[in-house]
């Protein structure tokens, strides 16, 4: 078939039309233009099957770079990744052909106006970060990542398609650590678009641009509700402060672990706009309990008009995607139930004994449906932290989990899994600094044919003189050697003298690391402190930073409306571990802000019992020294005031703690 082709001032290629044949493939349907080509869904005659063709110019100036990188691609396997399938050219055209991703939609397409469930984010990041790292262990790098990149196949699975190939076509040749922090922040940015439905970064994608605090973006949890503890952590470490995972495998070392497999009926970020009308409402207060009413778009008896702020509004968060189930979130009050609307009623029964047997596995409650939607969603509202009863679980599961779910445990193995990836990326050399060709050693010279025949006799009698002279000279190195053993010594004395020598012990010092000037105590563990009525942890992700010897790394505690934790709460702490009980005779505090904190030092985090000390308001290190004698394996710093922080709430900020 004759064609004319031509191309546009972004290289993008024209001429190609519905039935072009390209070697043995049949082109079908266009499915987008990018800069450099055109991706195609196509035909392999050959084989008989479904193909994506990425169709270039074979003169355009990024087409040779694309089609390198499509080779080296081609050899990474991870299951993440779109397999590449073959490099070809005929004529003026080249192409690259890629599986067919049948009935797929791009995570942009998926995370729409209303972001995803926080834990759908984490499985969905998860697995790109995991394909991203396999493709940077040999050495290649993505570089551009967006939402429309990442494809979601019908049942589920994660497709991260143009690696490098889409990088070199836009002319991008970032190599080394740079390419790893690039994709790193690629890929977090990914995690903030699923959760608030909008793209932070300055690329062009189709989702709207991310609010801006003093310029840069603004964190997950200002934006949306339910965004856990961590994601909101590393997005607002990467995208506002410039720090952040340094590769896409140091992102998933601390996201993990997230399911396998998508997730269904858990609560999503985003909040659903005033003017939808769901189905059926779970109203939950902040004081945690649950009732169901009927969504007409009518008052409730809840009060809603508080406070304009972000934290106190009711918030209406739809559980599935057909809007049937929507929990509304209240800074308090108390809440009214009436019947379920028809349309609810109307459900499928089959469908509502399937849902009532999915919430009593996750909860462990045998009750009936509308019993447990009240429980589940109870369960969603029960990691309530923040003025005002904001309600926002840490963690989610299917139906709803907290973020107490997280043991000091997994936090332990969280970290050491972090630090095996990164002492791993150490050893690694990335595509831009390892050589163009391997290092081969060079061959042997060319020997005689009759180096290889056996030796004569005499050559034998030779070699075994020689050795039995060095067995003779080794017999006569010992035989000195052993008459010389203890001739410069006392060994007369050690071993047949009744003299004794007196050696003089002295106990310790009782008041050792008094003034915290000792060897401090080992920590092998920190968390979050946070009773009820909190969730159990606060900012457990951060919490390494206060044993870590580096004092300008801290520890923060959750941004609250005032100094006093907005009412909702006494107090707020972080707890050591010391491994097992030890004698106390110090603790330093280095505090960055003017927080009042008590230390308390026992057999269980808590923030009563054994007191070590109390610091009120004061600033830098600070040692506190118990009246009496104090034993314990935890320690917990007890903050029951707040600072003022640069964003308008209150904070207590820990750089480092030292117990002695």
């Amino acid at each position: 078939m004759a064609r004319q082709t031509s191309t546009d001032e972004r290289d993008s290629v024209h001429g190609v039309n519905p039935g072009t044949e390209l070697g043995r493939y049949t082109v079908e349907s266009r499915i987008e233009e990018i800069p450099g080509g055109e991706r195609w869904a196509a035909r392999d005659t050959t084989l008989d099957r479904d193909v994506t063709l990425l169709v270039m110019p074979a003169d355009a100036d990024t087409t040779a770079a694309a089609l390198d990188a499509a080779r080296r691609a081609a050899g990474v396997e991870a299951a993440q990744l779109v397999r590449i399938l073959d490099v070809g050219g005929e004529g003026d055209l080249a192409w690259i052909a890629e599986d067919a991703l049948d009935g797929a939609r791009t995570y942009a397409a998926a995370i729409g106006t209303d972001g995803l469930p926080a834990e759908e984010v984490r499985r969905i990041t998860g697995e790109v970060a995991t394909g991203v790292e396999a493709a940077r262990a040999r050495g290649l790098h993505h570089l551009a990542l967006t939402p429309e990149i990442v494809q979601l196949t019908s049942d589920g699975r994660v497709k991260v398609r143009g690696l490098a190939t889409t990088a070199a076509l836009a002319g991008i040749e970032t190599e080394g650590a740079e390419a790893d922090r690039d994709d790193a922040l690629s890929i977090v940015a990914l995690a903030y678009a699923g959760l608030t439905a909008t793209w932070p970064l300055e690329t062009t994608t189709t989702l709207p641009a991310a609010p801006r605090t003093h310029g840069r973006a603004t964190p997950p949890s200002h934006v949306a509700v339910a965004v856990p503890g961590d994601l909101d952590t590393i997005c607002r470490e990467t995208l506002t402060e410039g720090t952040g995972p340094d590769s896409p495998g140091d992102y998933a070392a601390q996201i993990a672990p997230w399911s396998r497999i998508p997730l269904a009926g858990a609560v999503r970020t985003s909040p659903t706009s005033a003017d939808e009308a769901p189905t059926e409402v779970f109203s939950v207060s902040a004081a945690g309990a649950a009732t169901t009413v009927a969504a007409t778009g009518t008052d409730t008896g809840t009060d809603t008009d508080t406070d304009e702020d972000a934290d106190q509004v009711t918030r209406p968060v739809t559980l599935d995607d057909d809007g049937r189930h929507t929990v509304v979130i209240t800074p308090g009050g108390r809440a009214t139930s009436s019947q379920t609307s028809p349309a609810a009623a109307s459900q499928d029964p089959t469908e509502g004994a399937d849902e009532e047997r999915d919430i009593a596995d996750d909860d462990h409650h045998d009750r009936k449906v509308g019993a447990s939607a009240a429980a589940a969603a109870a369960a969603a509202a029960a990691g309530a932290v923040g003025t005002g009863g904001k309600v926002i679980g840490d963690r989610l599961g299917k139906a709803a989990r907290t973020a107490g779910g997280r043991s000091k445990e997994a936090i332990h193995d969280v970290r050491a899994r972090r630090e095996a990836i990164r002492a791993d990326q150490r050893t690694r050399t990335s595509l831009g600094s390892a050589p163009a060709t391997a290092e081969i050693e060079s061959p042997a010279p060319l020997l005689p044919a009759e180096a290889g025949a056996p030796p004569s006799r005499g050559q034998a009698n030779l070699v075994m003189m020689i050795m039995a002279g060095f067995v003779v000279l080794a017999c006569l190195l010992g035989v000195f050697g052993t008459s010389r053993i203890g001739s410069s010594t006392d060994l007369g004395k050690i071993l047949g003298g009744d003299e004794t020598t007196a050696v003089q012990t002295s106990e310790p010092s009782s008041d050792a690391g008094g003034n915290g000037t000792g060897e401090p105590l080992g920590i092998i563990n920190a968390a979050g402190f946070d009773p009820p009525p909190g969730d159990g942890a606060e900012h457990n992700a951060e919490v390494p930073r206060v044993y870590d010897g580096d004092p300008s790394t801290i520890w923060t505690t959750e941004g609250y409306n005032s100094e006093s934790f907005g009412g909702v709460k006494q107090g707020v702490g972080i707890t050591v571990d010391l491994g097992q009980t030890q004698k106390i005779s110090s603790v330093t505090l280095d505090l960055p802000t003017t927080s009042r904190a008590t230390v308390y030092a026992g057999d269980q985090a808590t923030n009563s019992g054994t007191e070590v000390g109390k610091t009120e308001g004061r600033t830098g290190t600070v040692v506190l020294t118990p009246s009496s004698e104090v034993t314990g394996q935890f320690v917990t710093v007890w903050f029951t005031s707040l600072a003022p922080s640069d964003d308008g709430r209150y904070r207590a900020v820990l750089g480092e703690i030292a117990v002695r």
